[in-house]
């Protein structure tokens, strides 16, 4: 491969990589600052549609996704485990990419910063603390949304991208 190509794809596969770290730095600190919020006297819950879309009182989730019940230990592990499957499929998939050059980092990054915080959380705490509710869906918290919305969309991208031998 020509020498200038190679640059330009290192060039690229850099700003990827820090498009991805300022995107899990700011919803890590999102997230963690939230949660440092919500336990702050100042925190009142509050109602955006009622019945339907709102902030409440701390909940305490010691389980993982949706509270299922786990050894901390297990769910420590488990964690730890999907972050570096997470990073191997990213070198794959997300750097590097040639469509969405930007779309693709920022949503690994948001995905990482959530799993991050909630690992933080559950490492020091003992258990995540989850506040924001949005019926039906269970009681969750900005490194949730983080985590969701970034594998929804990159699993939406992988569906639509032509694919490639």
């Amino acid at each position: 491969m020509h020498s200038t190509t190679m640059c330009t794809m290192k060039k690229n596969t850099n700003k990827q990589h820090i498009i991805a770290i300022v995107a899990a730095i700011d919803l890590l600190l999102l997230d963690l600052v939230t949660k440092f919020l919500v336990r702050t006297e100042f925190y009142k819950p509050a109602t955006f549609i009622k019945d339907f879309f709102y902030l409440t009182d701390i909940q305490t989730n010691s389980g993982i996704a949706f509270g299922i019940k786990m050894p901390l230990l297990v769910q420590i592990v488990g964690s730890l485990i999907i972050l570096v499957v997470l990073f191997r499929f990213a070198q794959e998939y997300v750097f590097g990419a040639k469509k969405h050059k930007f779309l693709k980092p920022f949503l690994f990054g948001i995905i990482m910063g959530g799993a991050v915080g909630n690992l933080i959380e559950r490492i020091v705490k003992g258990y995540v603390v989850d506040f924001i509710v949005l019926k039906p869906i269970p009681v969750f918290n900005l490194a949730d949304v983080g985590i969701t919305i970034g594998l929804i969309l990159l699993f939406l991208i992988m569906l639509t991208e032509p694919k490639t031998n």
